[in-house]
């Protein structure tokens, strides 16, 4: 098929925006990750492969290259190829993304993504408020308030901290091109900018995960900061003032209509710590301690003691879980067996699976969005990396498709600067030294 330049570019950015937004909803991400690798095989004398790229793809690959070099240490074959199978996207989305030779339009491409992510979690909000009217209704009441981001997020198929993980990311997109609006002295010129910015935040505070909500603040001051010499420019503290204003004021707004929020980031997030590796002493641990970080830290406190009895080749992608629920059952930890509790913490379950190489990936793979952050000086790629690796540090979003492709997708994405650049200073070497 041949088509122009420019109408090749313009899809292209337009699949990016598409498969972006709809990693929210599993089963049609799904089937547009098959129509994109379809899309670029149509188009495959397009793309461009050069040693360079080809090392790029490899360490954004690791982690499905590693299943297959454990794959013989899993009891079963066939589960072991079901895991890698799960990571192949992590080998698909930089052959596709990395082979291209034109550069993406980076702004266009991040701004409708967070738009159009809004609107559909806008329009969600809206379609649950309506199906479970009782339930919404009670949540503005005030009550069982613990369990409100979590039903919305299973509404959508998703995992509240997965949902808003997307969110946090969405969020900060919003601010920096409302940021970018500030100086404009046209009024109107902000007011679509702000809508969203204030709709995706009104989003993150009622999905109500407390990583999220602190990684979006952190970024809102990063994006503010970020490259600018003096720290006290009016203009620095006007963007950086707009955006903690309009955060805090939702945030103080949602405390008043949801009290239960400060409880659940002070008292409950720290209740029983003198619990860790003893849950089973509480008289019932599923409604005291069942989402708290008591349960992560005994989680991870037996996750850490299973992989120091397979430091260096682990037990296998397939096994991993396996092993820790056995180790509960080995050590009398009723509650944790009972509900058969992954890690949660995505560099101990790489460890327990793959040995030190396992926990050397997880941290290389999650780096690679703050090295070329830092190389291409993209911002929101060092936010990225920031709302990963503490994402990663209490989950293990690298054994889930909302994970492992939203990642995948955006390293990819931020990566193509990366390459251009360094292919454009190449070229510019080569012409001085053959002048």
């Amino acid at each position: 098929m041949i088509i122009s330049e420019r109408t090749y570019r313009f899809s292209y950015n337009l699949w990016l925006v598409v498969l972006g937004t709809s990693l929210i909803f599993r089963m049609p991400a799904t089937l547009l990750l098959i129509l994109f690798v379809a899309y670029n095989l149509l188009f495959y004398k397009r793309m461009r492969f050069t040693k360079d790229r080809m090392l790029i793809m490899a360490l954004i690959a690791t982690p499905f290259l590693l299943d297959l070099l454990f794959l013989w240490n899993n009891e079963s074959l066939a589960e072991g190829f079901k895991h890698a199978e799960k990571r192949l996207s992590l080998l698909i989305l930089p052959v596709c993304l990395l082979s291209q030779t034109h550069r993406f339009n980076s702004a266009r491409v991040l701004r409708y993504y967070a738009w159009l992510t809004t609107l559909i979690l806008v329009i969600c909000i809206l379609r649950f408020a309506w199906i479970e009217s009782e339930l919404f209704l009670k949540y503005l009441s005030g009550k069982d308030l613990w369990e409100m981001g979590y039903t919305f997020a299973k509404s959508t198929g998703n995992h509240a901290p997965a949902l808003n993980m997307h969110t946090a990311f969405v969020v900060v997109i919003n601010f920096y091109f409302l940021k970018g609006k500030v100086q404009n002295a046209k009024i109107r010129s902000i007011v679509l900018p702000l809508l969203f910015f204030i709709a995706s935040v009104i989003l993150l505070f009622y999905i109500n995960t407390r990583l999220a909500i602190a990684n979006a603040f952190f970024g809102i001051i990063l994006v503010s900061l970020y490259q600018k010499a003096k720290l006290f420019d009016l203009n620095v503290l006007k963007k950086l003032g707009l955006g903690v204003l309009i955060f805090g004021v939702i945030g103080i707004g949602f405390i008043k209509m949801f009290p239960y929020s400060i409880q659940k980031f002070s008292s409950v997030t720290f209740a029983h710590i003198d619990k860790v590796g003893k849950l089973d002493e509480l008289e019932n641990p599923e409604e005291t301690v069942f989402n708290s970080l008591v349960t992560r830290l005994s989680i991870w406190q037996s996750a850490f003691e299973v992989a120091k009895q397979h430091p260096f080749i682990g037990v296998g992608a397939a096994d991993g879980k396996r092993e820790l629920i056995r180790y509960f059952k080995t050590t009398n930890q009723q509650f944790l067996a009972k509900y058969e509790f992954p890690v949660h913490n995505q560099y101990l379950d790489f460890w327990i699976k793959f040995g030190v190489l396992g926990l050397i990936t997880s941290l290389m793979y999650v780096s690679l969005f703050l090295y070329f952050g830092i190389k291409t000086r993209q911002v929101l790629c060092v936010f990225f990396f920031v709302l990963f690796a503490s994402a990663n540090t209490v989950d293990d979003f690298l054994i889930r498709f909302d994970g492992i492709v939203f990642s995948g997708l955006w390293l990819c994405f931020f990566a193509q600067a990366y390459v251009l650049n360094r292919e454009s200073r190449k070229r510019g070497l080569d012409e001085q030294t053959h002048f």
